[in-house]
């Protein structure tokens, strides 16, 4: 019934989320197939793929923003909470499945737009390196967490419809250019997500080992936001 429950609240938003990722990106692939010599290199496509990636990520941050703008304090603004509070479950158990949701739902929007975007490139004969798209979908899925954990507790302490949300975008938005300096470029999270750090300029590949280490950290620190997310929740007074 949990499980249930939290997909009804979400699944407009992650419907609307999905199919609007997924067009945008693949349409931005086919038209990139439409250009003709010297256009048609695989290099090219695969900086076709790379443009595709970015556009996922700034629309993966806000969609993923907008999933999260549920939950509790959401409920007690609409006046619907106590009927979740009555329910003969824990707070813990009522957060979990929330972020479980979430998660699942976040990785959804990962995934399916990628694998379209990869389907569509190979059909076209011009990019088959499966292992790009994996190493895309690792980075974007790993260090975007830090994002997921943020948006998720500023929803939590943060009381509005429309409030939460707007208050998230605007700490991502002030993250990527607080940390666009050169000096500590390495330590931006959106940089982190679109591969700038990895990418080789004249292949427009992504090149070296997957960052096990810093996807390790990111997933850390929105583990971290998550803990505090779940603490904040369970000490309010509904």
């Amino acid at each position: 019934m949990l499980w249930y429950k939290a997909w009804l609240e979400t699944r407009a938003r992650f419907l609307v989320s999905l199919l609007g990722m997924v067009a945008l990106c693949s349409l931005m692939v086919y038209n990139g197939n439409k250009y003709t010599w010297p256009y048609t290199s695989v290099d090219y496509y695969y900086g076709v793929l790379q443009s595709g990636h970015a556009m996922l990520c700034v629309m993966w941050v806000l969609a993923v923003t907008l999933l999260l703008m549920g939950g509790l304090l959401r409920e007690r603004a609409a006046g619907t909470a106590p009927f979740s509070l009555v329910l003969p479950v824990s707070r813990r158990r009522l957060i979990a499945i929330r972020v479980a949701m979430g998660a699942l739902q976040a990785m959804a929007l990962v995934i399916v737009p990628w694998c379209a975007m990869y389907v569509l490139a190979a059909l076209t004969g011009k990019a088959h390196s499966a292992w790009q798209a994996l190493f895309h979908v690792a980075l974007l899925a790993g260090g975007g967490t830090i994002f997921f954990g943020a948006a998720l507790l500023i929803s939590s302490l943060v009381e509005g419809e429309y409030t939460a949300p707007a208050v998230s975008l605007g700490v991502a938005l002030a993250a990527a250019v607080l940390l666009s300096d050169p000096s500590v470029r390495a330590y931006s999270p959106w940089n982190f997500i679109l591969g700038v750090q990895y990418l080789d300029r004249s292949s427009k590949l992504l090149v070296g080992p997957l960052p096990w280490m810093r996807i390790a950290v990111s997933i850390l620190l929105g583990a971290v936001f998550t803990g505090l997310s779940a603490k904040a929740i369970q000490a309010r007074d509904f």
